[in-house]
């Protein structure tokens, strides 16, 4: 215990000579955060303009009924903009807005009257998901108005119920993957820190000749890996929760069991690539080793619910176990369903990195002493 100290120690001593390092896990997630959010953290409703040419009732009722049909998080679905006809044809054109309704003259006079009414609509299909928004949020309008009339509704019936009490959106499930990246970058920047090719040989050097394991002597590196990775992640969660309100509470140390998992996982391989790469070159590979994981381990995507959509070499990676628990740990506070076989699947892809890795990294300590 006196030499693990003494080692730690040193270890200690070398990480404040830089410091700054260990922002290397804290600034790139930080950065890619602040991205996502303004891609995907503001208010996802489409702007449209309604020319209502009837001359009954029923025409200002279904314009009513845009500012009444909100989405699961509370807002309308069309952020209507009142536009005289010639400047709303304009704006649609010069895609200044995403859609037009054209309510006809005789609207009212069609749905008095018994018949089937018609309305013009007018969308922007550029992208598929923005089309198929358009569907659904047009067909949600018009069962609504049909029920405010007292008419038989549209031919489909709309039915929801959901498992959860709360609904989320795309960029607090980004900002947990975020968040994994945190964690990982962290403790892979710190290894990386303190294994550089002279700083190795100037700490370890005594050790060279050593009859027992120099696994050990690693040991240090390792446990100030996995504090500054908990340490960086959990800073970019704090970020998270002064954005979006969101926070782990008491499952916070579920969250760091999880992420030191992933952690450890990462951590013996660094150190290999560490004692053998130069310094900028390795740190900036460090962070582009972590980029790639973040994005093919379902940092944007939910993994569960997309299991086919995962690439098959993703499933070599504890990131891609780890990302939806941390999730339900983070957005909803609950234990995941598939905790015990997430822990078991996470602690052996550690227990295997460390025994390989750290095995590796002894042989390489023991060429370089």
């Amino acid at each position: 215990m006196r030499r693990l100290a003494i080692l730690l120690l040193t270890e200690l001593k070398a990480w404040r000579h830089d410091p700054i390092s260990a922002l290397g896990g804290f600034i790139p997630p930080v950065f890619i955060l602040l991205a996502f959010g303004l891609l995907f953290g503001g208010r996802l409703t489409f702007k449209v303009a309604v020319l209502n040419q009837d001359g009954g009732q029923y025409g200002a009722l279904l314009r009513q009924a845009f500012d009444e049909v909100l989405s699961p998080f509370g807002t309308p679905y069309y952020d209507v903009v009142e536009l005289p006809q010639e400047q709303a044809w304009e704006a649609y054109h010069a895609h200044r807005i995403d859609g037009i309704w054209v309510l006809p003259q005789d609207f009212s006079e069609r749905l008095e009257a018994g018949e089937r009414p018609s309305v013009d609509m007018y969308f922007s299909n550029y992208n598929d998901d923005r089309a198929k928004n358009h569907r659904i949020y047009s067909a949600e309008i018009l069962w609504h108005f049909y029920g405010e009339i007292g008419l038989p509704g549209p031919p489909l019936d709309l039915a929801e119920s959901y498992p959860r009490s709360d609904m989320i959106d795309w960029f607090p499930v980004i900002a947990v993957g975020v968040a994994l990246l945190s964690f990982m970058l962290g403790g892979m920047i710190n290894a990386f820190m303190l294994t550089r090719k002279e700083q190795v040989s100037r700490v370890v050097l005594e050790f060279g000749l050593a009859p027992r394991s120099l696994a050990w002597v690693l040991l240090p590196k390792v446990l100030l890996a996995v504090v500054m990775g908990l340490a960086t992640g959990t800073g970019l969660l704090a970020i998270v929760y002064l954005w979006l309100g969101v926070w782990p509470g008491p499952y916070l140390w579920a969250v760091w069991l999880v992420a030191g998992l992933v952690i450890l996982f990462w951590v013996p391989p660094t150190l290999l690539f560490g004692m053998r790469a130069q310094y900028f070159a390795g740190a900036i590979a460090t962070i582009l080793t972590g980029l790639t994981v973040f994005f093919i381990g379902g940092g944007l995507s939910l993994v569960r619910y997309s299991r086919d959509a995962v690439p098959w070499f993703s499933w070599l990676f504890p990131n891609t176990y780890a990302v939806d628990p941390l999730r339900d740990l983070v957005l909803f506070r609950t234990w995941p369903a598939d905790w015990w076989p997430t822990l078991s699947i996470l602690a052996a892809f550690a227990a295997l990195s460390m025994a390989a890795g750290l095995g590796l990294a002894a042989r390489r300590l023991r060429r370089l002493g």
